[in-house]
């Protein structure tokens, strides 16, 4: 939150239903967290506090950072080395930050004046950059605050790689403006769906010879996913394993099965020939046979592409073997 009162946990932990946890240091950032999850203050200064995000039903703690910067560019350059150092100690660990950061990125994100605010642009720029942070894009109104024909996007959400790794979704939807010159931000993060048993996708050569891989494909990774940046290339990668397993499992199934289908068949088909020798059995025969043929180059796909993997599995006790 970025009240302008004192702070009262009492009074807004009733209004909003959920538990007060903390406020920075000059009271302009507070935490409220639901009932079972926690918040411990790690970092805490006038613009920013960061601190460790737990909750039970998250598969690791995660580090929160919210942001309430100053008007003025020399100000704001606390701010940045701030998110410099944070970036540093969070190495490897899911971090969000956001709030209003009281700048724009780009000139997209303004409208109703031509101020060049174009070093501010770069300092925020390069902040975000130097902390390899990402944005996951939005919905809703294009800016979050407006005041006297002014409209800007000043408030914003950024995560880090881990945090793209972690939930296979983030969505950030500007509210609409009702009692503050600034609009709510509401940030939604999906997890992944958990599957239990089976193994991991593994891709298969011989998808290639099938004539419907490609266009199956291009088709699944043309679609949308509503996020950017390397968030979109995770989506897009959870998505195509999960359409490859479904596509792998109704059109190849077992595919020594349908080898020994396909050889009754062949047999079916040359008796049904040989009692009525006719151009449709010989048609017929002939696409069995070629059918036949690819399955079986598909097998010898899936053979050696499965002695490869034993090779590099059990290589280095082979190097051993022969070293001794």
């Amino acid at each position: 939150m970025e009240p302008l009162t004192a702070p009262n946990p009492v009074k807004f932990s009733k209004a909003l239903g959920m538990n007060f946890k903390a406020a920075n240091s000059n009271g302009k950032i507070w935490f409220f967290v639901e009932e079972g999850a926690d918040f411990e203050v790690v970092d805490d200064s006038d613009q920013i506090i960061h601190g460790k995000y737990l909750c039970p039903w998250l598969p690791c703690s995660i580090m929160v950072s919210a942001v309430y910067a100053k008007c003025t560019r020399g100000e704001r350059v606390a701010l940045w080395d701030k998110m410099r150092e944070i970036s540093v100690n969070t190495e490897g660990m899911p971090w969000v930050i956001g709030g209003d950061f009281n700048t724009i990125l780009s000139t997209r994100d303004r409208a109703g004046s031509d101020t060049n605010r174009q070093t501010e642009m770069i300092d925020f720029a390069e902040a975000i950059e130097d902390c390899r942070l990402l944005d996951p894009g939005y919905d809703g109104s294009d800016f979050t605050w407006a005041k006297n024909g002014l409209f800007e996007r000043l408030d914003r959400v950024l995560v880090n790689e881990p945090w793209a790794r972690i939930f296979e979704a983030v969505t950030a939807t500007n509210l609409p403006r009702v009692a503050s010159d600034h609009c709510p931000v509401l940030v939604r993060c999906k997890l992944p769906s958990t599957h239990s048993g089976g193994s991991p996708i593994r891709f298969q050569n011989m998808w290639i010879r099938h004539d419907s891989f490609s266009d199956l494909v291009q088709e699944d990774w043309g679609k949308p996913t509503e996020a950017q940046g390397l968030l979109n290339l995770q989506i897009k990668l959870a998505r195509i394993k999960k359409t490859l397993k479904k596509w792998n499992k109704e059109v190849f199934g077992n595919i020594h099965t349908n080898l020994r289908d396909f050889e009754e068949k062949i047999v079916k088909a040359q008796a049904d020939f040989e009692e009525r020798p006719s151009p449709e059995n010989r048609m017929g025969i002939n696409k069995l046979i070629a059918e036949y043929i690819c399955l079986l180059r598909m097998e010898e796909d899936f053979w050696r592409q499965k002695t490869t993997l034993r090779w590099l599995t059990e290589g280095d006790k082979n190097t051993r073997f022969y070293q001794s």
